[in-house]
């Protein structure tokens, strides 16, 4: 292997008898015990880092429809009031439209897009200066938009950050309505009682909204340990049960085949069970694989993907490789795992649908942009020509997980198809 290149071509390689069976010792019943414990606390952390990504997502998008419905409500009640006893200002209905309509656009953004923690400390500013500027209005209503600012900041991280929220919303308030004062002519303005019970009730809405979050986040990592434990055992009793009976019952068919020689017939059903059964401990071992976390640092992405195309190779017996000329890789965990798992489902959907005899595997990094691509010389979609990730969306075509992975990554999926010649997934991800 040359400096700066990482290739490795892996032919295919056909055996005659049994499948090759890697990674199948029964372990030891003491091994059995000790090892669902530690299996068990790495998948909780894969499931909570994958529903954690999920969960922030869904939480900026119901935070974004939350704002655009406050802030059209405030439109709505400040233009009422405004019509039923003009005061000539209409700088609330102003600022109420300004705060739905960033609400809106943050929504349709966020339906494109992933959040990030660049994004959502903007938001947290502007929410804060928002709920300043509302308040400073005057009308009790508008005080709403800095309740939502620290619910926010409660739901985001902890009661620090929530009550941080609220200090910095009442210090807002407290420079703005003091400056009010000392331009003005007379000093009789501010009301400190007003004032005093409007911060107070910030605070105390502070704390209570972060012990209800913090609350409901202890009985969410309570559930996800709960399910992490009964996907181990059920991985465990996949690997020890299900998956050593198949393989022994296709090790007993390939016996009962070799001495079915002067019976065509029965030799060829047999041959086909065989198959069949080889085809099922696949699936097994898929599915097994789906149920283990993925904890990748960018040190180990190419070794994992080169090492997963070789395991494809040997098991499904379809000519692989993979190719990259990365030296270093500089991507985040989540989107080191997400890759992995994108060129995994791209694998197995080659080895179940695609009848390929051949598979390349690609990972370059440019600039900001990242690209992994798979190549098969397989029959390829029902379509020819290349169509991105909305044509597909549109037409109801491709793969659908792997459609989800990168969307949950910002990134784009292209598939370009001949069929009867093969197809090519393209996915373009951004180089955190």
């Amino acid at each position: 292997m040359g400096a700066g290149q990482r290739v490795r071509v892996t032919q295919e390689v056909r055996l005659p008898g049994p499948p090759e069976v890697p990674g199948d010792e029964r372990p030891t019943p003491a091994s059995a015990e000790t090892v669902l414990p530690a299996a068990s606390v790495r998948l909780t952390d894969g499931i909570r880092l994958a529903v954690a990504t999920e969960e922030v997502q869904r939480l900026e998008r119901a935070l974004a429809v939350s704002r655009a419905g406050l802030g059209g409500l405030l439109l709505l009640v400040e233009t009422v009031v405004q019509l039923s006893w003009p005061r000539g200002n209409w700088t609330s209905v102003a600022l109420s439209g300004i705060y739905a309509l960033v609400g809106l656009a943050v929504w349709l953004w966020l339906r494109r897009h992933a959040s990030t923690p660049e994004l959502r400390r903007a938001l947290q500013v502007f929410d804060i200066l928002s709920a300043a500027v509302l308040s400073l209005m005057g009308d009790e209503v508008l005080v709403l938009v800095g309740v939502l600012a620290i619910y926010a900041a409660a739901a985001r991280w902890t009661r620090i950050e929530a009550i941080t929220t609220a200090a910095a919303i009442s210090g807002l308030v407290l420079i703005g309505q003091l400056g009010t004062v000392m331009l003005s002519s007379t000093r009789s303005d501010f009301d400190g009682h007003a004032f005093f019970f409007r911060m107070s009730t910030l605070f105390l809405l502070s704390f209570l909204f972060s012990h209800v979050t913090r609350r409901g986040k202890e009985l969410q990592d309570e559930t996800l340990k709960a399910k992490a434990m009964d996907r181990a055992l059920v991985a465990r009793e996949l690997h020890d049960g299900a998956i050593q009976s198949l393989i022994g019952m296709e090790v007993q068919i390939d016996v009962l085949r070799r001495r079915a020689t002067e019976q065509p017939a029965m030799a060829e059903e047999l041959s086909r069970i065989q198959t069949m059964l080889r085809r099922e401990i696949l699936n097994l071992r898929e599915l097994m694989r789906q149920m283990k976390p993925l904890d990748l640092d960018p040190r180990q992405l190419l070794d994992f993907l080169a090492e997963s195309v070789d395991k494809f190779r040997r098991e499904a017996g379809i000519s692989a490789s993979f190719v990259s000329d990365l030296r270093e890789i500089s991507l985040s965990p989540r989107l080191c795992a997400e890759i992995a798992r994108i060129a995994q489902e791209a694998l197995v959907n080659v080895r179940k649908h695609s009848g390929a005899s051949n598979v390349i595997v690609r990972l370059t990094l440019e600039n900001e942009e990242g690209r992994l691509v798979v190549d098969d010389d397989g029959r390829g979609f029902d379509f020819s020509g290349r169509l991105s990730q909305k044509e597909l969306d549109v037409a109801r075509k491709g793969p659908v997980i792997i459609k989800e992975r990168v969307r949950s990554i910002g990134g784009s999926l292209a598939i370009e198809s001949a069929p009867g010649r093969g197809a090519r997934l393209e996915i373009t991800f951004p180089n955190e």
